[in-house]
């Protein structure tokens, strides 16, 4: 007989014997229990009705008061009927109508909407205006909150406490429910009216809160339907290889350098490439630019009653000193050998003959017009882009430079405030071996969590950068990424366009900042576009190991002949890692590589860091001294008997790729380092077989041709500007009448505070002195 079943008819017998003293005790014990529950029971229905009554009295008196209010707001309707001149409409009736032509509400992070939730930038504190960030930057909510929640910004202007702010969002969707239940997400509508005399707009607002009269940025209806648009793009998209190289054309020579870091000199010539210098300038003190600023600074919701803002805001962004002339004088002087045109954005303007800023030392002789472009923000910015303007903020510019018109793709983008302090050669930008030049400072950033209401208030590029670092940070896995130098900034129009359009949504709304400061967040495009150049570099690479190379039947998946030949390649180079002299490092070599090919060498960046050439630039400081291939790889990798009969998803390429290079970076950072291992020089260990797998092996190299980089330390000299004394002591006198050697290039930052005109005059007077000291010669282009 089964043991269990055994038990179970004992204990059916023993039920009907007389009950032992125990027994008797234990089923007293089982009364009180029972008694127990019965009482706590009572407890819970007590509390449960305690909790409906109050409810309910919470409701009547929201009830109550919603109605009153609604009283008190009719009425206040009709005494502006009174009061205000018959041939304006009152604003209270103006946003009421646009309740009926209204899309939707725009629903903030609060519940709230749009029309609540106007509210004022503040200025950044004292303590967020430090030194530059060196450490990693986590901030945000968090870690469960969703990660594609974007980071919409709460109005920093009110301080309402969480209980008032829940009575207000649910009297806000109580009042919706009842006047139109189909409102779903999207902007109020409101035409734009840029009458300086005309009245501001109140702010509508929920019942409870104290009314204050705000203003509403008055826009047209292209540009809150771009705002819309912006809120349902995709904010990341993922551009395939075979799609960003299709336009390439090979000429011959970039196999052998790609794969083993040689060029043929008898065989192949390289042309030096010619480069446009791009300069953003704006003279703030001419008439007609405040006339066509002052009407949108009215209407802008950064304004404030007592017009603090347009006040102080960007006196020394618009300010101009005279600068943009000698920055071109510098270009001609030390740049004229492979400059193309240069190009100067500026705003369109009334009031002129030309309809847009020029500036006046500028001859218009035909030869001038071939070289130098004035062209305004309508003449390249593209189409969806003409709806926001005008925009006085260089960062929505900068973002739209790869749309100036050339006919070459490399630029080289500087502000009014930047010159060139000595002679270049264009491998000091941009070479046909080892494509652009870039700088970076040593300040970090690694934003894992959304930024937030506070990161929007830091100091200077810091918004900007925290939330440029999120979005690469969720493309293409987390790591600390630098900031970049302060100096002008190597650019290949055709990358620019394709890194910033790989975030749709960010990149619209950044389109719409009229100002900067205004509420949210924009893409950094300097930023965005070096690190993407650099990400998509690494990624080509492991694309290529994994997608193409190791996938030998090309069936997506690796099967274990495929996996053991990969575990080979790690095992040979994994003798080779540590030995620091074991691969040439091409950042030694820069200069015999680019004199080889017949091209100049640099003359101002010859601090080499990294080039593309050597790998990614994660290598540098890399120690891979273990490398688990079940760990980085997937687990059972390296076990013949995982998905040796079939095709394991485990072992699915895509899958492994997405491992190594966004989930696991420094697993792809060590595979792709460990296999290069194998060679000296080169990246032959992760190309496509060059007989059996040519079209892949093409479509590798025409991808890392692409997203080539160097790194440099710049030559470079950056300084703020505050006084005459200090421009003396430090430019005038250092440079000008002792004759120290200059700079590569300069940066001459204005950080003038007064606004005392004798002041003024003697900076005015020290600064031309240094310009005129550095270059007294005109440049052909003036009068």
């Amino acid at each position: 007989m089964d043991g269990r079943l055994a038990v179970f008819q004992n204990y059916e017998h023993k039920k009907t014997d007389d009950k032992s003293p125990a027994q008797w005790r234990s089923a007293r014990s089982l009364r009180r229990h029972r008694r127990n529950i019965l009482l706590l029971a009572l407890v819970v229905l007590g509390l449960a009705f305690w909790h409906i009554f109050h409810t309910h009295s919470t409701v009547v008196h929201l009830a109550q008061r919603r109605e009153s209010v609604n009283s008190k707001a009719d009425a206040h309707k009709r005494h502006e009927g009174l009061h205000r001149p018959s041939s304006k409409v009152p604003a209270s009736e103006k946003l009421s109508k646009l309740r009926d032509a209204v899309k939707d509400p725009i629903i903030n992070t609060d519940g709230g909407n749009a029309e609540a939730n106007v509210r004022q930038r503040q200025e950044p504190s004292e303590e967020q205006k430090g030194s530059e960030m060196t450490e990693d930057h986590a901030t945000g909510p968090e870690p469960d909150v969703p990660t594609k929640q974007k980071p919409i910004l709460d109005s920093p202007g009110a301080d309402e406490d969480k209980q008032s702010a829940a009575r207000r969002n649910q009297q806000k969707e109580d009042s919706e429910e009842d006047q139109n239940p189909n409102w779903i997400k999207g902007p109020v509508r409101v035409e734009a009216d840029l009458d300086t005399n005309h009245e501001k707009e109140p702010v509508l607002s929920a019942p409870d809160v104290e009314s204050k009269q705000k203003v509403i940025e008055a826009e047209p209806d292209e540009h809150l339907v771009l705002e819309e648009t912006a809120e349902n793009l995709p904010e990341i998209i993922h551009i395939p290889f075979e799609e960003a190289v299709k336009s390439h054309v090979l000429e011959g020579w970039e196999d052998d350098w790609i794969s083993h870091g040689r060029f043929d000199s008898d065989k192949w010539t390289l042309k030096e490439p010619r480069i446009d210098f791009v300069y953003l300038w704006v003279n703030g003190s001419e008439e007609a630019f405040q006339e066509t600023k002052h009407p949108f600074e009215l209407n802008s919701i950064l304004n404030d009653a007592e017009g603090n803002w347009i006040s102080s805001h960007g006196v020394n962004r618009y300010r101009d000193w005279d600068e943009l002339r000698y920055a071109v004088r510098s270009v001609e002087k030390y740049a004229k050998s492979f400059r193309n045109q240069i190009q100067i954005i500026v705003n369109s303007v009334k009031g002129t003959k030309a309809g847009k800023q020029v500036p006046t030392w500028l001859n218009d002789k035909p030869s001038t017009r071939d070289i130098v472009k004035v062209l305004a923000q309508e003449e390249f910015m593209d189409r969806k882009a003409q709806a926001c303007l005008p925009t006085f903020n260089s960062l929505t510019i900068e973002n739209q430079l790869f749309n100036t018109p050339s006919n070459t793709d490399y630029m080289f983008a500087l502000s009014d405030d930047m010159l060139l302090g000595k002679t270049h050669s264009a491998s000091d930008v941009v070479s046909p071996l080892l494509g652009p030049v870039m700088g970076f400072k040593t300040n970090q950033y690694n934003t894992i969590h959304p930024p937030n209401e506070d990161d929007a208030h830091r100091f200077g590029e810091k918004p900007f950068l925290i939330y440029t670092s999120w979005l690469l940070n969720r493309r293409f896995g987390q790591r600390k990424r630098k900031g970049q130098g302060h100096f002008g900034h190597a650019l290949s129009r055709s990358i620019m366009r394709e890194a910033i359009g790989s975030f749709p949504g960010p990149e619209l709304q950044s389109t719409c900042k009229r100002f900067r400061g205004e509420p949210g967040f924009q893409l950094y495009s300097w930023f965005v576009t070096f690190h993407y150049l650099i990400e998509r570099y690494r990624e080509a690479m492991l694309w290529s190991l994994i997608m193409l190379r190791s996938d030998v039947d090309g069936d997506g998946y690796l099967s274990w002949d495929e996996r053991r030949t990969l575990m080979s390649a790690l095992e040979a180079g994994m003798k080779n890692e540590g030995k620091a002299a074991f691969r040439t490092r091409n950042f030694y070599h820069v200069r015999k590589h680019l004199e080889n090919a017949g091209l100049a060498a640099p003359k101002v960046n010859t601090d080499f860091l990294w080039t593309s050439l050597d790998g990614p630039s994660s290598f540098m400081n890399l120690e891979c001294a273990e490398f688990e291939v079940n760990e980085c790889l997937g687990p059972g990798f390296s076990i013949s008997m995982s998905g040796y009969q079939g095709k394991n998803p485990s072992f699915s390429t895509a899958v492994i790729f997405e491992r190594v290079a966004r989930n696991k970076p420094q697993c792809g950072d060590c595979l792709l380092k460990v296999v290069l291992n194998q060679v000296k020089q080169g990246l032959s260990p992760i190309l496509p077989d060059e007989k059996t797998q040519a079209a892949e092996r093409e479509l590798a190299v025409k991808a890392l041709m692409r997203y080539k980089y160097t790194i440099v330390e710049p030559n470079g000299l950056f300084t703020m500007l505050t006084d005459a004394e200090q421009i003396d002591k430090m430019l005038v006198e250092k440079y000008v009448r002792g004759k120290t050697p200059v700079p590569g290039q300069l940066c001459l930052n204005d950080d003038v505070a007064t606004e005392e005109e004798s002041e003024l005059v003697d900076i005015q007077n020290a600064m031309s002195e240094f310009y005129q000291g550095l270059f007294p010669e005109k440049s052909d282009f003036e009068r």
